[in-house]
C-alpha cells in the first residue's frame, strides 16, 4: 500500500508535465477550469485595490482635489449617477439590504444626459468658487489626517469615515483663522463618491 501511494503521485506529475503544451492546449476540454481563471483575475483586482486604489484612495483624491482647487480631479472622484440615486435619502450608518436594492434601481433609472449637464455645471461652479477663494483667502488647506473606519454596506459600496482637517487664513485681518478637524462620512460606490457630508461640517 505504501509503494502504491508513493508511485501514483509521481506518475501523475510526470504525465502532466509531458502532456501539457501551451501551443496545442485544448481550452474547450478544460472549460470547467475557467472559474479558476476568473478567481485569479478577482484576486488581481483586489490586490490592485489594496495597493493603489479602492474607496480610501477615492476619498483621498477627492480631498486632494479640494485642497489643490482642482475641479477636474474632484469631478473625476464623483459618480454623478450614484449621487443622483442617493439624493440624501439614506443613512450610511443605517443602510440595509433593502436600501441597497432600492439604490441600485434608482441608479439604473438615472437619466445619463442629465448627468452630463450636471458635470458641466459643477465644473463651472467649482472653478468660479475657487477663483473667488483666491481673492478672499491667503491660504486654504484641506487634508485627511486619518481614516477612522471602512465599512462595506453593499456590493462595491463602502461607508468611509475620515478625520478631515481644514485650515483657512483670510485676507481680512479682522477675520479669525480657521484650523479645525472633524469626522466626515463618504459613501463610495465602485470607487466613486456618491455621497459626502464634508461640506456640511464646516
Amino acid at each position: 500500500m505504501e509503494e502504491e501511494n508513493k508511485i501514483e503521485p509521481q506518475v501523475e506529475v510526470n504525465n502532466e508535465s509531458k502532456k501539457f503544451d501551451l501551443k496545442t492546449f485544448d481550452y474547450k476540454k478544460y472549460l470547467p477550469w475557467a472559474g479558476i481563471a476568473v478567481a485569479v483575475v478577482a484576486v488581481i483586482i483586489i490586490l490592485i485595490s489594496l495597493l493603489g486604489g479602492g474607496p480610501k484612495k477615492t476619498v483621498k483624491n477627492f480631498v486632494s482635489g479640494m485642497n489643490s482647487k482642482n475641479a477636474s480631479k474632484i469631478i473625476n472622484s464623483i459618480d454623478f449617477a450614484g449621487s443622483e440615486a442617493w439624493k440624501y435619502s439614506y443613512d450610511p450608518d443605517d443602510f440595509s439590504g433593502e436600501d441597497y436594492k432600492e439604490f441600485i434601481e434608482n441608479y439604473k433609472d438615472v437619466d445619463k444626459d442629465e448627468i452630463k449637464d450636471q458635470q458641466e455645471e459643477m465644473k463651472e461652479t467649482l472653478e468660479y468658487g475657487f477663483t473667488e477663494m483666491k481673492d478672499k483667502y491667503k491660504s486654504f488647506k484641506m487634508k485627511i489626517e486619518s481614516f477612522k473606519s471602512k465599512e462595506k454596506i453593499g456590493k462595491n459600496m463602502y461607508a468611509i469615515k475620515a478625520r478631515v482637517n481644514l485650515a483657512v487664513e483670510s485676507n481680512d485681518e479682522e477675520s479669525d483663522e480657521i484650523d479645525t478637524t472633524k469626522t466626515a462620512t463618504f459613501v463610495v460606490y465602485k470607487n466613486k463618491i456618491v455621497y459626502s457630508e464634508l461640506f456640511g461640517l464646516y
